[in-house]
């Protein structure tokens, strides 16, 4: 995982306080491949339906406390999507 133990507390703690404590949360990407360099953190969070509001403020708030790109997923809890898929096989859970 190439994100700092910093990075991850700050990354569960923008999410909570955003998308609420039951929010469940992976890092997937390149961030989540110890053989890759550079790139964005992907983030795939599953919780309760929040306005999208709520989910830009927490996307912004992201990329401010950690000064890198983010690409933020939302989806509801057990979603079965192609990206639930990945995010939740080949990423990191948080």
């Amino acid at each position: 995982m190439r994100i700092s133990a910093l990075q991850s507390d700050l990354i569960c703690q923008q999410v909570h306080r955003h998308l609420g404590d039951d929010a469940t949360i992976w890092l997937f990407g390149s961030r989540a491949d110890d053989q890759q360099k550079g790139g964005d953190v992907d983030l795939y969070v599953e919780t309760t339906p929040h306005p999208l509001l709520s989910e830009i403020k927490c996307k912004v708030s992201l990329q401010d406390s950690l000064q890198i790109a983010v690409d933020l997923v939302v989806r509801p809890p057990l979603d079965n999507s192609t990206i639930a898929q990945i995010a939740k096989s080949q990423g990191i859970r948080l």
